[in-house]
C-alpha cells in the first residue's frame, strides 16, 4: 500500500476516471436491467458532473489510476456535519492490495479534519467487497440511508461516527 498516491485527479484524467469506475462496476450490470445499467454506467461516467459539490479523489501506483472515490463534504446540504461518499471503485484486478482501503483512509482523513461529525455510505448487498471493508473500518450498518439508486438495485446505508 506503501506505493499508493491518493490525489485529485488532473483534468486531463477525468476519462480515465470515468472509464475505471464504469469498469469497476460492469460485474454488477448482470442484477439490473440492460436500461437500467445504461442510465447508471452513464451517471457513473459523468465524472466532470460530480465535482461541482462533490471532490473525486483518485489511486495511482507507478503512474497509473487504480481506483477512485467521490466524496460529498456537505453531502450535497443534505444534513449538517455529514460527509458522504460515492463510488468507491477499484477495478477487479486491482482489488485485495489495499487500494480501496486507502481511498477510505484518506476521505475519513479529510471529514475528520473538516469537523464532520459522521461519514456516510451506500452499498449494493451484492458487493460484499465493499461492505466487507467499510465495516471493517468501523462503519456501521443505517438502514434509514438505504435507497434505490438505479431501476432494481438497492443499496444499504453505513455511517461512521467521527
Amino acid at each position: 500500500m506503501s506505493d499508493l498516491v491518493i490525489r485529485h485527479p488532473d483534468v486531463d484524467e477525468l476519462e480515465i476516471v470515468a472509464s475505471l469506475t464504469v469498469d469497476a462496476y460492469a460485474e454488477y450490470a448482470a442484477h439490473m436491467s440492460p436500461d437500467a445499467w445504461s442510465a447508471f454506467a452513464h451517471d457513473i461516467a459523468n465524472v466532470a458532473g460530480r465535482m461541482s459539490d462533490g471532490e473525486v479523489l483518485v489511486a495511482e501506483r507507478a503512474g497509473d489510476l487504480v481506483g477512485s472515490l467521490t466524496r460529498y463534504p456537505n453531502w450535497r446540504g443534505a444534513q449538517e456535519g455529514s460527509s458522504s461518499l460515492r463510488m468507491l471503485a477499484v477495478p477487479p484486478h486491482e482489488r485485495g492490495q489495499g487500494v480501496g482501503r486507502a481511498l477510505m483512509l484518506r476521505a475519513i482523513e479529510l471529514s475528520r479534519a473538516e469537523g464532520k461529525d459522521r461519514v456516510v455510505m451506500t452499498v449494493p448487498p451484492e458487493m460484499t467487497t465493499a461492505r466487507d471493508l467499510v465495516t471493517s473500518l468501523g462503519f456501521e450498518r443505517e438502514s434509514s440511508l438505504d435507497h434505490t439508486p438505479a431501476p432494481g438495485v438497492h443499496a444499504q446505508g453505513y455511517e461512521l461516527r467521527l
